[in-house]
C-alpha cells in the first residue's frame, strides 16, 4: 500500500471578486485549510481591519447540516487559527466541507465572510484518479488496467441501474475504491462488522468499496461497484426522502443491480426456507440483523423479494413502489397503494411462488401468536367458571 509522503495542505481562495467584508474595512485574507484524514483539520485566515479586532469565530459544516462555530485563535497580525480534532468528532470521508469567518470588532461591528468549502478526502494515501463524463474512479493500489476495470464496472453499473429506474448523471459520483475491507472501515470509523465490504453516502454522491486488484478483482467489481454505486443513484430519483424507503427495498434494487450476483443467496434461502427461519419483511423495514449471518440473509430476502416484484409489476411498479415510501406512506401500506397488496399480502405470494413455501402454512405462522393470545383469553374464563362449579359441588350448592 503506498501512503503519501506528506498530508494534504488545501489553500481555498475567496471566489469572490473582492474580500468579504471590504465595504466595512475587514478583509479576509490568506485562508488556508489543513487536513491530516481522521485526525485534525485546521482553519487558518488572516484579518485585516482598521479597527482592533475584538474577537473572531469560524463555523464548518457537512453538506448542508447545522454547523459547528469555534472560536479562533488570534496573533497581533491579525492571523487567525482553530484546529479541529477529528478524532474526537468524526466527520464522513469524502464530505463537501462548506465554512465562513466572522469577525467582530472592538466597536462592535460584526462582517461575515463569504462561504468557502474543500472535500474532506482520505489524504492517508496516495490516489489515482480516471473519469468519464460525470463517473469518477478513485484507487490506491493497482495500474492503469485496474482503474480501466473500476470505471467500466461504473458505467456498466449505471446502466443496470437504468433498467430499474431513470439515472441522474448530471452531478459528478465518486467511486473510492481501498484495497481491502479493513481499510475501508478505517475510513468510515465503522469497526467490529467485519462483513461490510461497501458503503455509499448517497446524498454526497460518493460510493466506496473494497477491491485488491488480481484474480479476484473482476467478481468483486462487477457485485460491489454496481451496487454501491445504485444507492447514490436511487437517491436521486427519489429525492432527500431516500431513507423512507424500507431498507430491503434499498438494498434489494442495489443488489439486483450488480452484475455479478451473490451465487450463495439462493442457498441461504432455501436453507432457511427449509427450516422456516427466514425473517418477515416487516421486520427489515427500518434494519438488519448486526451479525454476519443474519445479515447474508436478509441481503438474499431483499434480492430475491425485489426480484418477484419485478417480475410481476415491472420496473413502472417498482418505481411507483419507491415512490410511494418516499411520499411517507409505512412500510405495510405503501405497498398497498402502489401496488394493491399489503407488504404482508406480497410477501406471502412471494414465498410460496419464489422459495416453495406452503401458503397456509405461512400464514397460519405469522397468525400463530395471535391465535394462541386469543386461546388463552378464552381458556382463562372457562377455567374460572369450571373452578366454581366446581367448587359448589364440594359444598353441596
Amino acid at each position: 500500500m503506498k501512503h503519501a509522503s506528506v498530508f494534504l495542505a488545501l489553500l481555498i481562495l475567496l471566489a469572490m471578486p473582492h474580500p468579504a467584508g471590504a465595504q466595512s474595512g475587514t478583509e479576509f485574507a490568506e485562508v488556508q485549510v489543513i487536513s491530516r484524514f481522521g485526525e485534525t483539520i485546521q482553519f487558518n485566515v488572516r484579518i485585516q481591519s482598521s479597527v482592533p479586532l475584538q474577537s473572531a469565530t469560524v463555523t464548518f459544516r457537512e453538506g448542508a447540516d447545522g454547523g459547528q462555530t469555534r472560536p479562533l485563535a488570534i496573533e497581533t497580525d491579525g492571523r487567525a487559527a482553530y484546529t479541529y480534532d477529528a478524532r474526537l468528532n468524526a466527520l464522513k470521508p469524502f464530505a463537501r466541507i462548506v465554512f465562513w469567518f466572522t469577525a467582530t470588532l472592538t466597536d462592535g461591528t460584526v462582517t461575515e465572510s463569504g462561504r468557502y468549502n474543500f472535500a474532506y478526502e482520505d489524504n492517508r494515501f496516495t490516489w489515482q484518479t480516471r473519469s468519464e463524463g460525470m463517473i469518477r474512479v478513485h484507487w490506491i493500489e493497482g495500474d492503469a488496467q485496474f482503474g480501466a476495470a473500476v470505471l467500466d464496472s461504473a458505467r456498466r453499473g449505471a446502466q443496470s441501474a437504468g433498467a430499474l429506474f431513470p439515472v441522474d448523471l448530471s452531478a459528478p459520483i465518486d467511486v473510492w475504491v481501498y484495497p481491502n475491507a479493513e481499510t475501508l472501515q478505517s475510513a468510515l470509523l465503522l469497526g467490529g462488522r467485519d462483513w461490510v465490504a461497501g458503503h455509499a453516502s448517497p446524498d454526497m454522491g460518493v460510493a466506496l468499496v473494497s477491491v485488491a486488484p488480481g484474480i479476484e478483482q473482476g467478481i468483486q467489481l462487477e457485485r460491489q461497484t454496481p451496487h454501491e454505486l445504485t444507492h447514490v443513484l436511487l437517491f436521486r430519483r427519489v429525492g432527500a426522502h431516500y431513507t423512507r424507503l424500507p431498507l430491503w427495498l434499498r438494498e434489494g434494487i442495489a443488489s439486483l443491480t450488480e452484475l455479478y450476483p451473490n451465487p450463495d443467496y439462493d442457498f441461504a434461502l432455501a436453507q432457511a426456507a427449509a427450516s422456516n427461519s427466514i425473517p418477515p419483511l416487516a421486520d427489515l423495514c427500518d434494519s438488519f440483523p448486526p451479525d454476519a449471518a443474519g445479515a447474508f440473509l436478509a441481503y438474499a430476502a431483499s434480492r430475491s423479494f425485489t426480484q418477484f416484484l419485478v417480475d410481476n409489476y415491472g420496473a413502472s411498479g417498482l418505481n411507483s413502489l419507491a415512490l410511494a415510501y418516499a411520499d411517507g406512506l409505512d412500510c405495510e401500506q405503501g405497498a398497498r397503494q402502489a401496488l394493491g397488496l399489503s407488504l404482508s399480502q406480497l410477501e406471502a405470494r412471494w414465498r410460496e411462488s419464489t422459495l416453495g413455501e406452503n401458503r397456509s402454512r405461512v400464514i397460519a405462522a405469522n397468525l400463530f401468536p395471535y391465535l394462541l393470545l386469543l386461546i388463552l383469553m378464552l381458556i382463562v374464563p372457562v377455567w374460572g367458571a369450571a373452578e366454581r362449579i366446581l367448587e359448589r359441588r364440594r359444598h353441596g350448592r
